[in-house]
């Protein structure tokens, strides 16, 4: 078979796993990149080299710097500030966005959503106000803000680097600013003053009633052999859990979940299955004679109980993983009670469910507040209503991080340091100030995302190798070659927008750069106009909760549902072609 064909199955394989999303993206991205090697697409000695490749060093430390000034208290810092000056809804969600996209530009914007995300539930449940209207808002000032500078976002990384090994010379600090900075300040608008009307607002989001369809929350309970249940029928039950509560099934012998008809009587250790509220879990307990978790002691005694809604962030290792690595992991400080899914009904048993990012979970603890903040930073879980679990620091410590990284961004943007340089000298500051520990830069750091830019990286050469990518710059330059280079751009950052609103935005960045400079090389035009449009077009994925990680987070806790993305993203998608294209072309001026 013609290398050109193998490469392009096997990318358009790739993309269907990745669009699928029921495998890990970064397992995906290695056995694309192994069956590459075996059928020789990719040198076996290039295979790794991806993994020390420029953009990769620096996405992992700008990471490791963005959980560095999380744990200094920068967080709460910023929490404090915008509880002071809140008046209204609409103010604070101006603030929140602009907050959110000054961050995203100087630290990643995924970590700059993450920290934003339970500083605004807080604020909406106190304040009795939906949090619907402001969390998607959130995510999407997050990701435009991230389009500023060149650590802003993993694809403004790679970019760069792309443009220094065709030009010897990358992108500096701000060049992106000059078509970032005004296609999320106009965007930022359209939101405040438009776009957050199109947003779908569900009920269920005061102080009183907590953000998420409580109901959807999937729990096991064992029947105790003392338990009264043992004897009833199955109606009896029904009757006494009330509407909001239901009997989901009962677990058979074979492991599957049945069923149960409502004459049906209840035998001891036999395991049911609930959709019910955290609120009526320790009722349950003690009423029926229910156990939740047989490892954990003396379940009945609410009052040494206490319960987390937390949920998995994108750097999570609980992903792709079961409930018995989480068991291995946590024993002895939390206990899963239950799991909660947007948008997807869960068939199968608690035990046996794949951990996805997005997904909630409700726990149960018996320590410390300190050992269970540990145990959820350990496991990258993002605790959401028992917000006393973030442990104050010294307020002094905020002041450093942000010396420390400020000395290292003036070192890049004023000295010419190189920029992985400045930044493992700033993360080495960081260590010695106890603000990174030896086994939390290795935790801090989001795995999946690394090792798949190191695998992604060579599939990228291969398209190159092999002349698919020639091929793909001939068939648009073919169509196109009579049309203003204005219109090429267009139709590479329309395009580049769709493949990241299906897969990760890093390796749509990947795929999409040698197309544009190979484009661009047939045009007889620089290559700087066509990185940026796939810089650009890689960030703005505003139309699906896949498309980017941000958008993942605010799912659940918004109560959106899938086609909730596209009434705000599609308008917004829109309004970002029509700025960014002139602004691209005026920006050659400065690069």
């Amino acid at each position: 078979m013609d290398p050109q064909l193998q490469v392009a199955l096997i990318i358009f394989i790739l993309l269907g796993f990745l669009i699928w999303g029921k495998w890990r993206y970064d397992g995906v991205t290695l056995t694309a990149l192994a069956i590459m090697v075996l059928l020789g697409l990719v040198p076996a000695k290039e295979a790794f080299l991806g993994f020390g490749h420029p953009a990769v060093i620096t996405v992992a430390l700008v990471l490791l710097i963005s959980k560095a000034l999380e744990k200094s208290g920068f967080i709460n810092m910023i929490g404090d500030t915008l509880r002071r000056n809140i008046s209204g809804e609409f103010q604070f969600l101006v603030l929140l966005m602009l907050v959110a996209g000054f961050l995203s530009s100087f630290m990643n914007n995924i970590g700059a959503m993450a920290m934003l995300l339970p500083i605004t539930i807080g604020i909406a449940q106190k304040m009795e106000w939906n949090p619907s209207k402001f969390l998607m808002p959130l995510a999407f000032a997050s990701i435009l803000g991230g389009m500023n500078t060149k650590i802003g976002t993993p694809p403004n990384i790679i970019i760069s680097e792309f443009r220094e090994d065709y030009v010897n010379k990358s992108f500096e600090f701000f060049d992106f600013a000059f078509a970032g900075f005004p296609v999320s300040f106009v965007g930022i608008l359209f939101i405040a003053f438009v776009g957050w009307r199109l947003v779908k607002l569900r009920e269920g989001g005061s102080a009183q009633r907590p953000l998420l369809d409580i109901q959807d929350y999937l729990v096991e309970m064992t029947i105790s052999e003392e338990s009264d249940l043992v004897g009833r029928r199955v109606h009896e039950l029904t009757a006494k859990l009330g509407s909001d509560n239901v009997l989901m099934g009962v677990v058979s012998d074979k492991g599957t979940i049945r069923k149960p008809h409502h004459r049906e009587t209840f035998e001891a250790l036999q395991i049911l299955v609930l959709k019910i509220s955290p609120g009526d879990v320790a009722g349950a307990q003690t009423e029926f004679g229910l156990i939740i978790d047989p490892e954990l002691e003396d379940p009945t005694q609410q009052g040494e109980l206490g319960e987390i809604e937390a949920m998995i962030t994108p750097r999570s290792r609980l992903i792709g993983r079961k409930y018995n690595y989480f068991k291995r992991m946590a024993r002895g400080v939390l206990s899963l009670l239950g799991l909660w899914r947007q948008g997807t009904k869960l068939r199968r048993r608690l035990a046996r469910e794949i951990f996805k990012a997005g997904d909630v979970l409700l726990l149960s603890t018996r320590d410390s507040d300190e050992r269970a903040a540990e145990k959820l930073e350990l496991l990258g879980l993002m605790p959401l209503w028992q917000r006393e679990l973030d442990v104050m620091r010294d307020t002094s410590k905020v002041w450093q991080a942000l010396l420390i990284f400020a000395i290292a961004l003036i070192s890049v943007i004023f000295f010419n340091i190189n920029i992985i340089v400045a930044f493992l000298l700033c993360v080495l500051a960081y260590a010695a100030r106890r603000l990174l520990t030896g086994d939390g830069m290795y935790r801090h750091i989001e795995w999946p995302v690394v090792v798949m830019l190191g695998a992604m990286i060579p599939i990228g050469g291969a398209l190159t190798s092999s002349g698919l990518t020639l091929t793909s710059a001939n068939f648009i330059t073919t169509y196109l070659s009579e049309v203003n280079i204005a219109w090429v751009l267009v139709v590479i950052l329309v395009f580049t927008m769709f493949i990241s609103d299906l897969i990760n935005n890093a390796a749509t960045a990947v795929i999409m750069a040698p197309v544009s400079v190979q484009v661009a090389n047939q045009m007889g035009q620089p290559i700087e106009p066509f990185l940026m449009a796939v810089a650009v077009g890689a960030s703005c994925a505003f139309l699906s909760p896949i498309g980017h990680q941000c958008n993942t987070l605010v799912m659940g806790p918004g109560n959106y549902r899938f086609a909730d993305y596209w009434k705000l993203g599609l308008p917004l998608e829109i309004l970002i072609v029509c700025i960014s294209i002139p602004v691209i072309m005026l920006s050659l001026i400065h690069i």
